[in-house]
């Protein structure tokens, strides 16, 4: 079985977004018979054999000083994975490019459920509602295996609800904060 992520030949351009920062990454397939690709980023790129798992991807270097990887991947809403590695759990958001300032401009508006990535514990809650927040501004704050990760308001809002409190439990995926995303006021006259 040939488990190429992107067909022979074709490059792959995926614009990602983790934590406000967005790159554009290229993936293309080094050869028709294997499952290697040539991911690149800014001034970073790297051959890496990518074999399929359940819930992911293991990631090797072929030569490279990295050992095996297991990457989880886990869709958590259209455009957006849950992405682990050795306990670290980050979100992402991924598109084509094509429709980027489109979508980008959509997602802005309403409201924006801020979810815990894995199972853990409430380590850190940042805001209150009615709290104006910015972009990429830490929200709270989820322990798991003595791994703390911080989460951050997608938009420039503010705090609607706050649905957990320190030493909360919570499940992956459960809704801890909501931000209300600001109204833009460009093209807005008095």
């Amino acid at each position: 079985m040939t488990s190429t992520p992107t067909p022979p030949g074709r490059t792959l351009r995926l614009h990602v977004e983790i934590a406000g920062s967005v790159r554009q990454v290229t993936v293309k397939s080094v050869s028709v018979d294997s499952s290697q690709v040539r991911v690149s980023w800014d001034d970073t790129s790297y051959v890496v054999d990518a074999v399929p798992r359940a819930g992911g991807f293991s990631l090797t270097m072929p030569g490279g000083s990295w050992a095996s990887r297991e990457v989880t991947c886990h869709t958590v809403a259209p455009g957006e994975v849950m992405l682990g590695l050795d306990g670290l759990h980050v979100r992402a958001r991924v598109g084509d490019g094509r429709r980027a300032q489109q979508a980008g401009a959509a997602a802005a508006e309403g409201e924006h459920v801020v979810a815990a990535p894995m199972p853990g514990r409430v380590v850190r809650v940042s805001v209150e509602p009615g709290d104006a927040v910015t972009r990429g501004q830490g929200l709270a704050a989820v322990e798991a295996m003595k791994m703390e990760n911080e989460l951050a308001s997608p938009v420039d809002g503010v705090v609607s609800e706050v649905r957990v409190a320190v030493d909360d439990t919570v499940e992956a995926g459960a809704a801890l904060v909501v931000v209300c995303a600001a109204e833009s006021t460009q093209g807005d006259h008095d």
